[in-house]
């Protein structure tokens, strides 16, 4: 067994209330009030009103994330390296500042600066990666926080419930509010920017409520001679099998989701001649996020996380392809892409459950907790995804021959209802042959697991 760099204080057996729990869920609320403004309105932004094509937006996205396989495993390591233990916790702290440079971004990055061409690009490039490197700096302490709340499996469902049902709120609260609150304003120049100074400046209350209100019990202390930071940080992590099979499957389950809400509004506008519906649609997937926060700690303890996860695949799977054959109206849509997204929602909120479980499976096969590292590599890989989803759209506006501003042909219908509807249904088979065959950890492993490293403290 390697020589450990970190050691732990035995765990305090608190049971979570429902204020740290609702706390902790605020501040992915708080990261996707900007988050989500990217990756849901970014494409249209940069197409219809900056006036950068499709095609450059896609390569745009994609390129972005080869700074992020640099930069959020340099985050992380960071944190696992110079992270100290004291009153206020390792990662609480960065609750409090780092989601100032995040909001200052997401402004600069929406607004309409009169350049050439090429100045347009280059503007686009250099906010968007800065904003995505501010996101590291808050987004990878606050997901590695829930790994040292507590270890308790129960209590790490209820922590990933309330995650999601936050996350899915910032998410679907931008949905909803963004196209009635941009319209409010004398041009989408204006709109776009002013929107995302207002949920900003909620972002950064949110913030502050989580580090106000949650709690690190599992408090690692510096030893004496720190390990420092190398290669082995990193590839300790990527032996861990069940990460691997974790990150996979989190890459194609939020690719999407994330395609999906990055051509709704194309899909509630142009084939559905409707772009309000986008709105109704967003309103009834975050009702049934606050249903899955009720039942998703019930069902767990009944089915276990992993069987509940394969569950949610097999109805988005179902939902999505039936709606993908049926015809395109307003009483096929909405119902079946509400029971898809109820599926999809399932794995997307159990994830922060299973990364905790992960991160503690790797100190346990190899006696070194990382929780930074794991979750930066982590992120890393959903940013991918993001990234893929962003090439995907963009490339695949052009592909299908979409313009803006105008009526679209049959052939384009198509090709949008294919990235909304079945890209979806398909991504949901793939995750179930990933997870089901190469995730191997379940609830009776882990509790040995559990017992073995409370054994050690």
């Amino acid at each position: 067994m390697e020589n450990q760099s970190i050691k732990e204080e035995p765990i305090v057996k608190d049971k979570l209330g429902f204020k740290e729990k609702l706390s902790y869920g605020l501040g992915d609320t708080a990261n996707n009030l900007t988050f989500s403004m990217v990756t849901t309105y970014l494409l249209v932004f940069y197409t219809d009103v900056f006036g950068i094509s499709a095609a450059a937006v896609g390569t745009l996205f994609l390129v972005a994330r080869i700074w992020d396989a640099i930069n959020d495993p340099l985050m992380g390591s960071i944190v696992d390296r110079f992270g100290k233990a004291n009153k206020n916790g390792r990662f609480r702290p960065y609750m409090k500042w780092a989601g100032i440079p995040v909001v200052i971004m997401a402004v600069f990055v929406f607004f309409t600066p009169d350049l050439s061409e090429s100045g347009k690009l280059i503007y686009a490039y250099v906010t968007y990666i800065l904003f995505g490197m501010a996101y590291t700096m808050v987004n990878i302490p606050y997901g590695s926080l829930a790994s040292v709340i507590t270890r308790d499996p129960v209590e790490r469902s209820g922590l990933a419930s309330f995650r999601g049902l936050g996350g899915q709120i910032g998410v679907f609260s931008v949905g909803i509010l963004v196209v009635p609150l941009v319209a409010l304003f004398p041009s989408e120049q204006i709109g776009y920017p002013a929107v995302v100074a207002m949920f900003g400046v909620i972002a950064l209350v949110l913030y502050y409520l989580t580090y106000r209100n949650t709690k690190e019990r599992i408090k690692p202390v510096q030893s004496a001679k720190p390990e420092k930071m190398n290669m082995q940080m990193y590839t300790r992590v990527l032996k861990n099998k069940p990460f691997l099979a974790l990150s996979l499957m989190s890459f194609f389950i939020l690719m999407a989701m994330l395609i999906n809400q990055s051509v709704g509004l194309y899909f509630f506008t142009y084939n559905l001649d409707n772009p309000f519906l986008f709105s109704v649609y967003n309103m009834l997937n975050i009702a049934s996020v606050v249903l899955l926060v009720v039942f998703i700690p019930k069902l767990t303890k009944k089915l276990g996380k992993k069987t509940l996860t394969l569950i949610g695949f097999v109805i988005g799977a179902g939902a999505m392809g039936l709606l993908f054959i049926l015809p395109t109206t307003a009483a096929t849509v909405l119902p079946l892409l509400w029971l898809g997204m109820l599926g999809i929602n399932i794995p997307n909120m159990l994830v922060w459950a299973f990364i905790s479980d992960v991160i503690d499976y790797g100190e346990w096969s190899s006696g070194v907790r990382q929780e930074g590292t794991t979750y930066s590599l982590y992120s890393f890989m959903r940013k991918l995804s993001q990234a893929v989803a962003g090439f995907v759209g963009g490339i695949g506006l052009t592909i299908i021959g979409y313009v803006p501003n105008v009526a679209q042909t049959a052939d384009t219908l198509i090709g949008i209802e294919v990235m909304m509807i079945l890209v979806p249904a398909i991504s949901c088979v793939i995750c179930f042959i990933i997870f089901k065959y190469g995730y191997q950890l379940n609830d009776k492993m882990f509790e040995q697991i559990n017992a073995d490293l409370a054994a050690k403290e």
